[in-house]
Parts: structure tokens; sequence; C-alpha cells
């Protein structure tokens, strides 16, 4: 029932957002024309996630290629890094513990997100209510992908103490959903718009990573999950984040015209 109920709240918090926009795109005619592009941009970006493969150059097989190699030989350690952060629990304040949880959970992340993007309007920044639409379209379609690799890869969560094997036999079970890490996802699906739009300030990129890589640790001390879940959902999360980046359009004050133009990363 508490599963239930978690993905019940995610899901109003998502409806509420969306409900949100597509009210506030009514008070001007400038911010509905962005809004519907921003709307559309949503299958474009999943659309270009999809094909980019068929587009790679030499850089990219081998960025796909590290992260293989290193996924894969994570997942061979996973149980001795386990073991490891486990040994070692008693020298890491809880609160520190509960901090890397939070950054993670999208049932808080997801709604302040939409505060961002309102309190963009109450200080009249483009750049605040871009952040917070950025941040909003990150998370959900990086979430998405996650999701979607939870119940595919069936894998048993290290608290359940039956192995880090995927694919156990015994059918499908909607219980098995350790790989990848959704905390991981949502923490550096943040972390790298975050650190793309305030790039300028040297702290905010340090800060913003900080804090995803902590949310990792969480996961791993808590035993929610295993070190290469983690490190996936991260990669998941960051690219995702980057792709956002350069497949929505963003609003932009031009002094050259009256009023707002829309801006394209792509």
């Amino acid at each position: 029932m508490n599963r239930i109920g978690a993905w019940l709240l995610r899901y109003i918090n998502t409806m509420i957002l969306i409900s949100c926009i597509a009210s506030f795109s009514s008070l001007h005619a400038e911010a509905k024309s962005y809004t519907s592009q921003y709307l559309m941009s949503y299958p474009i970006t999943i659309e270009k996630a999809v094909t980019s493969p068929l587009h790679w150059q030499t850089k990219d097989f081998m960025v796909a290629g590290s992260i293989v190699a290193i996924g894969t030989g994570l997942y061979f350690y996973d149980e001795d890094i386990t073991d490891w952060v486990q040994d070692h629990r008693e020298g890491v304040p809880s609160d520190v513990v509960k901090v890397g949880n939070f950054l993670g959970n999208g049932k808080y992340i997801l709604p302040a997100a939409g505060v961002v993007w309102l309190g963009g309007y109450a200080v009249n920044s483009d750049k605040t209510r871009d952040t917070g639409l950025l941040l909003i379209k990150s998370m959900l379609i990086a979430g998405g992908a996650t999701n979607v690799l939870k119940y595919a890869t069936q894998r048993n969560r290290p608290q359940e103490g039956k192995g880090k094997e995927f694919w156990l036999p015994g059918g499908f079970s909607r219980y098995r959903e350790s790989f990848p890490s959704g905390h991981a996802t949502i923490a550096f699906s943040v972390a790298s718009v975050v650190s793309e739009q305030y790039k300028d300030v040297f702290w905010v990129p340090i800060v913003a990573y900080s804090g995803a890589t902590l949310t990792c640790y969480s996961r791993v001390h808590d035993l929610k999950h295993w070190s290469s879940d983690v490190f996936i959902g991260s990669c998941i999360g960051y690219f995702t984040g980057k792709l956002v980046m350069k497949t929505t359009p963003m609003l932009e004050v031009s002094p050259s015209l009256q009023g707002v133009g829309f801006l394209y990363k792509f």
C-alpha cells in the first residue's frame, strides 16, 4: 500500500505541475506560445535520446564503452562495496545520510522545481523560470527511463538479502526494482541542469554534484541500492540533463526585441 501511495503522490505532483504550467500560460500570449513550445519539446527530447546512438562519433562510443565497463566492474564488486560501506557506517552522521536521500527524492524535489519556476514569476526572472521548467523536464524524462529499466532488469535490493543478480527465477515482480537507482537519477538530473544554468558561479557545480554524490552514497549506506545501481542511475540523470539543456526552448529577453523571444539550443 505504501508503494502504491508513493506512486500516486508522484503522479499527483506531476499533474499539479503540468496544470500550473497550462494555467499560467493563459495569462499572456508570449507565455502561452512559449509553453506550447516547451511541452512540444518533450517528444523531441525523447526522440533524440532514442536515436542519438545512430549519430554517435568515436568519442561518444568511447564514453558509452567506459560507462559499460565501469558499470560491469562495479557489478562484480557490488557485494564487496556494500560490505565495506556497512563496516564503516558508524563514522557517518545520520543527518548527512538523510540529506542525501532527500536530495534524490522525487516526491520533494519535483514540487521544489515547480516552486523555482513559479518563483521566476515572483522575481520576474526568465532564467529562474527556465531553470524550473528544465528541472521538471529533466526529472520526468530521466525518471521515466529509470523506471522502465527497473522493471525490465528485475533486480532485488541489497536489504532483501537475495543477492545482486538480475532476473532471478520466479517470474516477474514489480518489487524487484533496484536497478538503476531512481534517487541517483533524480539527483544527477537536477545537478547537471543547475550546474549548466549557473556555471558562471564557480561554487554551484561543486555543491550540486557533491549533493548528488551524497545521494548515491546514502542509497548504498541504507542498503537500498548496489553501487552499480547508483552509478548507472547517475549516468542516466547526468546525460538526460545535458540533453534537456540542448533540446528545450528557453526564454530570452533581447534588448533589440519588444517583449520575449525564444532561445533554442538544438
